[in-house]
């Protein structure tokens, strides 16, 4: 049941990241909230609870380096709500594996990365201040929960052969 609830959660997600570039909060904090109480029924709430440090924790730096948005920093702590630390740990790292990829293969991307990186370099040298460009700029600004839907969907079918086989 729950693999269910969070395909139905990050396929919305990923749909309105797609085509609007934001992950609404009346999607997000109904999801950690109903399972952390699902959690708390279940009597695993620790784990769940480390779910979501966890999530957000391995977000703050892609956060402040304007690499991942805010909303999928709470996609990804709802994620921790319905399952674990192992489970996030394991999701968030499938996700920016899958994410770098589609950059490799995405060259116009790089130009930007390298002025993005020039820019940074410079307000460091110049006034020890580290310079963000926008987030239209940046060479970092993917639809980030269409990755961890993929990955999800990756992991999930995975553990089922591996239950099955």
């Amino acid at each position: 049941m729950t693999n269910v609830i969070l395909l139905g959660v990050l396929g919305a997600a990923a749909w309105t990241d797609w085509r609007q570039r934001k992950i609404p909060n009346t999607l997000v904090f109904p999801a950690i909230t109903v399972g952390l109480w699902y959690q708390w029924e279940g009597e695993l709430l620790a784990g769940a609870l480390l779910g979501v440090a966890g999530a957000f924790l391995l977000t703050v730096g892609p956060v402040i380096l304007k690499g991942m948005g805010m909303g999928d920093q709470k996609l990804l702590m709802a994620v921790g709500a319905w399952t674990s630390w192992s489970v996030v740990y394991s999701l968030f790292l499938h996700s920016i594996v899958l994410c770098l990829l589609v950059m490799v293969f995405y060259p116009q991307n790089w130009a930007r990365l390298r002025n993005n990186l020039l820019i940074i370099a410079a307000g460091w040298s110049a006034h020890r201040q580290v310079w963000l460009p926008g987030r239209e700029k940046t060479a970092f600004s993917f639809p980030y929960a269409v990755y961890l839907l993929v990955a999800f969907v990756f992991q999930s079918v995975r553990d089922v052969i591996g239950a099955s086989g």
